[in-house]
Order: structure tokens, then sequence, then C-alpha cells
């Protein structure tokens, strides 16, 4: 059974687990952590042509343009290197 977290008509709660928290800060921390999540950068780097006409290929069967896939399936490698290596 899941132990819900109690809070008061104070800012401050305990979670399950003991820990004290302020609600201010951690809605702070959730906002900025959404805003940095928002927040892109350019990126360039080399790659082959061949590589490119795959990353092409796939995206166009897959319906989606072929940045927008690259994109996905490197945020997915690093998702699974991040759990795997953690």
């Amino acid at each position: 059974m899941i132990k819900k977290e109690i809070i008061t008509d104070t800012s401050i709660y305990t979670d399950e687990f003991g820990n004290v928290h302020d609600i201010n800060e951690d809605i702070e921390q959730a906002e900025a952590d959404i805003q940095a999540m928002k927040q892109t950068a350019s990126v360039t780097f080399r790659w082959s042509e061949f590589e490119i006409r795959r990353a092409k290929a796939i995206a166009k069967k897959i319906g989606i343009p072929y940045q927008t896939y690259i994109k996905m399936s490197l945020k997915q490698a690093m998702d699974n290197d991040e759990k795997k290596y953690n």
C-alpha cells in the first residue's frame, strides 16, 4: 500500500519516505526543469550521405520529417544507454 503525502496548511510536507520538503521550492524547481527542457540548441555533425538517405527513407515510410526521425532515434538510444549505464 502506498502511503500518501501529507500536506498541511504550511508549504512544508513530509513524503512517504520521511523526507521533509517545501512545496514552493519543489514547484519552482519543477518549473525551472520544464523551461530547461523547452530550450533548444542547434547541433551540427557530419554524417555519410548513405546514412542521411537511409534516415530519409525510413522517415518517409513512417510519415514524419527525417530530422524529427533522427532526433527521436537519438533520444531513444540515449534513454536506453542512460538506463543501461546508471
